[in-house]
């Protein structure tokens, strides 16, 4: 996993642009990786779980709240993950519960921009502990590192806006080695 790239998932929100990672040489993003891997199928045990998780991103993030601390409230190490922590106060959180079974890899950048990674079946207490997760938590991790070194070192930055990230050119993908 050397090369990627941060490409927009989705920018046409009032609230969040989304942005997500595609490896070299793969032609899906991470993310869609993830919701097709769960709902290519209705008869998959996760489907119901995906649709809801992603309603939960197309809409109160997406167009209603942005990725506050409402929703960005599961820490994985340098990561974070989707669904939140269940929180009584906003309806669209309560809903999901404490027993969900999927978990979505994400970073967030500010409350205006939000990259989604890939994630999987959480099984066991933690990620790490989790096959189906394992890996992908490895993954957000390296993922975040370099995002983390490429905005520190300028070599990404946050348009003014904030609600998108530019590597200097007129791309709309970003490439980082």
């Amino acid at each position: 996993m050397n090369n990627f790239a941060l490409e927009i998932w989705d920018d046409e929100g009032t609230r969040c642009t989304f942005y997500t990672v595609k490896l070299e040489g793969l032609t899906d993003n991470e993310t869609d990786r993830f919701f097709d891997r769960f709902t290519e199928d209705q008869e998959n045990e996760h489907y119901d779980a995906a649709l809801e998780l992603y309603q939960l991103i197309s809409d109160p993030i997406k167009n209603k709240y942005g990725a506050t601390n409402d929703f960005i409230n599961r820490h994985e190490a340098r990561a974070q993950a989707l669904p939140p922590k269940p929180n009584e106060r906003l309806e669209e959180i309560a809903v999901l519960g404490s027993n969900f079974p999927l978990r979505l890899f994400c970073y967030r950048i500010n409350e205006k921009i939000l990259i989604l990674f890939n994630g999987g079946i959480k099984s066991a207490a933690t990620a790490q502990d989790s096959p189906d997760l394992k890996t992908k938590f490895n993954d957000a991790q390296i993922f975040v590192k370099r995002i983390e070194d490429y905005l520190k070192h300028g070599l990404i930055e946050i348009d003014h806006s904030g609600r998108f990230l530019t590597d200097g050119t007129n791309t709309t993908d970003i490439y980082l080695h």
